[in-house]
């Protein structure tokens, strides 16, 4: 059976990004306020953002003998001026691929090498990294270029340096040409690169924007980014959508709970994206209620699960209903999302964007399932990749010949077309043949009153030849953290689920949970940490981890 969205679907771009940023489909006068830097009030408007980035365009051009299809990565902090090098490569014609800052210098390497980059702008603090990469990699000093001012120590030059009085011709590129080169979080194996189109990225852009009109339209919005803006979460919602609606957007350089509360309320924010942890914050740290929130009026959860009874905490003590959506980096990103001002069924993402078509299918015989059937969720519609770039065998095992995108996740719809993602097909825990998903645990752990935070791994019992789940827990309170807890943990687990989803691998304490950047918690680092542990140690022994 074959799902849509009830909406109309949207008129779609027929131009590449660039050219559809230049037609100002919103009728932004040049001299608004695009993006701001909070911590010196900087910012950079709307038509001094056209000119910049033709500016860089040309720069690349007279400077390198840049030619389309040429690659540039950005490996950096946020900026408030990320966009400009990133869209004026886009107007030369060329292909963005965005570094996570935190990667090491293997991680770099790998990238640099996957995406053939040849150009770099970055940042002086990663200029260590960044040069000995470069350098790996056969990328020419002088093409390592920074934000912000020259550096006479490490001889780099700003990516201003480069501009010229010539405005660049925007170079008119084909739809189905790749754009950007997103690499997926590489949960298993390397990271792989996703060949986002001009194509895809108009049509998720146009999608978004379509089922969020209602809001475009409000007056006085301003927008607090902290997201990364190498992710796609960022990258769209922040900068992207931004500039197209011609939104003011505040771009945090790092994530800090007081300087986010403090921009919220300097700022006047009325809109925001966060992710889990960060709800997590906004529903239980004491040091919100410090703050004046109230000009808040949109805040979007995306990139991890939210459990519902967090959007309840959020909602009562701020007021501001807070929307779960989700999205991946191969659909570019945004599949699902909850209505604004419409609180949708509890645990549900929301119904699909215009123009997505989905199916779920079981994942033993590949049968389609109907209302309310768990199974995997396969995508199709013009916001899906082209593939992962050079590995045609990860593509062939994601995009099926037919067109339909496996996304790895279990799902199931409801009958008004509403969407509940259940787990990740690949972290499932096996207990005894029983499918145990992990983020249903977590989520009712993190509603314990004396749990901040929380992760579930599959711990392997060999004694029963079965994987058994296990809890790493993050107490709200560390002097709580003893036998005592566990075994209420434990018990309050035992009381909500069936008898195969119990926490038959015991309670760990743990200061932190592993995250990325974008939220989503790092199994595979937990799961080392885990294995590292006395593997002589029993279940009911327990273990801390402080």
């Amino acid at each position: 059976m074959v799902f849509q969205s009830s909406d109309p679907e949207p008129v779609y771009p027929t131009q590449d990004i660039y050219h559809f940023f230049e037609s100002n489909p919103f009728n932004v006068p040049p001299g608004r306020k695009v993006f701001v830097n909070p911590d010196n009030d900087e910012y950079i408007t709307f038509g001094e953002f056209q000119l910049q980035t033709k500016q860089f365009a040309a720069g690349l051009q007279d400077t390198f003998d840049f030619k389309p299809k040429d690659v540039l990565a950005i490996f950096s902090y946020n900026q408030y001026d990320f966009g400009v090098p990133i869209l004026g490569t886009l107007c030369a014609g060329g292909i963005v691929t965005t570094i996570n800052h935190s990667y090491t210098l293997d991680e770099v390497v790998h990238q640099l090498k996957d995406s053939n980059a040849k150009y770099m702008v970055t940042t002086v603090d990663l200029l260590p990294t960044a040069t000995k990469a470069a350098e790996i990699c056969g990328i020419a000093s002088h093409a390592i270029l920074l934000f912000g001012s020259d550096d006479p120590a490490s001889d780099k030059k700003s990516y201003k340096s480069i501009y010229t009085e010539r405005l660049a011709i925007p170079v008119t590129i084909d739809m189905e040409e790749i754009a950007y080169l997103c690499y997926s979080s590489g949960t298993t194996g390397k990271s792989k690169g996703v060949m986002l189109t001009h194509r895809s990225i108009t049509a998720n852009l146009v999608q978004i924007m379509s089922y969020d009109a209602d809001v475009i339209k409000e007056e006085g919005l301003v927008i607090l980014g902290f997201l990364p803006l190498y992710h796609v979460y960022g990258l769209m919602n922040c900068l992207h959508i931004s500039l197209i609606t011609g939104t003011e957007t505040i771009i945090m350089p790092k994530f800090s709970l007081p300087t986010f509360l403090h921009n919220i309320q300097k700022f006047k924010v009325t809109n925001t994206f966060i992710v889990p942890p960060v709800a997590l914050a906004l529903a239980k740290h004491p040091m919100v209620l410090n703050y004046d929130l109230t000009s808040l009026r949109h805040m979007y959860c995306g990139a991890a699960p939210l459990p519902k009874e967090l959007c309840r905490l959020i909602e009562d003590r701020l007021g501001v209903y807070c929307r779960q959506g989700f999205g991946m980096t191969e659909a570019s990103p945004l599949v699902a999302c909850q209505r604004p001002n419409q609180r949708g069924p509890d645990g549900s993402v929301g119904p699909l964007v215009a123009g997505l078509k989905a199916k779920v299918i079981d994942t033993a015989t590949g049968e389609e399932l109907g209302v309310g059937q768990h199974g995997e969720w396969l995508l199709k519609g013009p916001n899906v990749m082209k593939g992962y770039l050079n590995n045609i065998e990860a593509t062939n095992q994601t995009i099926s010949e037919d067109g339909w995108m496996h996304t790895g996740d279990i799902v199931y719809v409801d009958e008004e077309g509403n969407w509940f993602v259940v787990d990740r097909l690949k972290e499932l825990i096996k207990y005894k043949g029983f499918q145990v998903p992990a983020s249903e645990l977590e989520a009712l752990l993190q509603t314990h009153p004396k749990v901040l935070d929380a992760a579930v791994i599959p711990a392997y019992d060999a004694n029963q030849a079965t994987e058994i789940p296990r809890a790493y827990v993050v107490p709200h309170d560390l002097t709580t953290a003893d036998d005592a807890l566990k075994k209420d943990l434990e018990e309050f687990i035992a009381s909500k689920v069936a008898p195969h989803k119990k926490l038959r691998g015991g309670v760990v304490f743990i200061n932190e949970i592993p995250k990325s950047a974008s939220g989503k918690i790092l199994r595979k680092d937990i799961v080392k940490l885990d294995r590292q542990n006395d593997q002589q140690e029993t279940p009911a022994e327990g273990k801390t981890q402080l």
